[in-house]
């Protein structure tokens, strides 16, 4: 056991130091003029976090209007994907009536949706929240769907034998099954949405604030430390969240693998 958990310390930080090597190779020998070495990376880094860019934002700043976005986003999709979800789950009549339309709409990349969320919201926070929206929407809805289908029939046979009514059996049965299913469509949703805003900040901002309105301003004026330093940042909060909200599910949930359905 000791062993395994050193392999899977090891055996990643090995990959990642590999990628850093090549990467100050790559940059000493000038393979590729416009990428610069590591240690720049790190310097640009330092510098706008603690000193900041030409408007006086700092790092932080921008951190959280991208963060604040997505969570704007995640809450409609919560708010609208759960309880649908939940109504399809249940009810095989607005299955067959909501498949058609979920199967049209969900192959479409969210990106494709920013020239229309910029006709009808114009530069702003809602066209990008719109945009997060549309990502983060469907694996909730999915993962809700299949949570309320995977509960076992005999919990729900258990609450009748013991005189549950159907809003006793939602509320006290399906739901508490399904949940660890919802959290992981959100935890998917959520990473998505990351994504999202990443994009939508590319060409819908109306002010200079956004982890993705850094990276086109610095790749704009040349300046590829400073757009490495935050795509490598974005990346790294995007695992933070990923591994964040994994070590949430196992906590609220460890009675899952105590079951043996982990």
């Amino acid at each position: 056991m000791i062993q395994i958990k050193y392999k899977k310390i090891l055996i990643p930080l090995f990959s990642v130091i590999i990628i850093i090597v090549i990467w100050q190779c790559t940059a000493v020998f000038n393979v590729f003029l416009i990428i610069p070495s590591p240690i720049e990376v790190v310097k640009a880094f330092i510098e706008i976090l603690l000193i900041g860019d030409n408007f006086n934002y700092y790092l932080l700043d921008h951190l959280l209007a991208s963060l604040f976005r997505v969570l704007i986003g995640l809450f409609y999709a919560m708010v609208t994907a759960i309880p649908m979800g939940i109504l399809v789950g249940l009810s095989k009549e607005l299955d067959w009536f909501f498949t058609p339309i979920i199967e049209i709409l969900r192959p479409i990349p969210p990106i494709a949706w920013i020239p229309f969320a910029l006709a009808f919201f114009g530069f702003g926070i809602i066209s990008q929240s719109f945009i997060i929206f549309i990502g983060a929407f469907f694996p909730i809805f999915s993962n809700t769907i299949n949570g309320i289908r995977n509960v076992s029939p005999i919990y729900i046979e258990v609450a009748k034998t013991l005189g549950a009514d159907r809003f006793d059996i939602l509320l006290r049965v399906i739901l508490p099954s399904s949940l660890p299913d919802i959290l992981v469509g959100i935890r998917v949703a959520l990473g998505v949405g990351w994504m999202c805003v990443i994009a939508s900040e590319l060409v819908g901002l109306r002010i200079p604030l956004g982890l993705g309105y850094l990276i086109q301003y610095s790749a704009q004026f040349g300046n590829f430390d400073l757009t490495f330093a935050i795509m490598l940042a974005t990346g790294f909060v995007g695992l933070g969240i990923t591994y964040g909200l994994k070590g949430l599910e196992k906590y609220l949930f460890r009675w899952r693998k105590s079951n043996g359905k982990d």
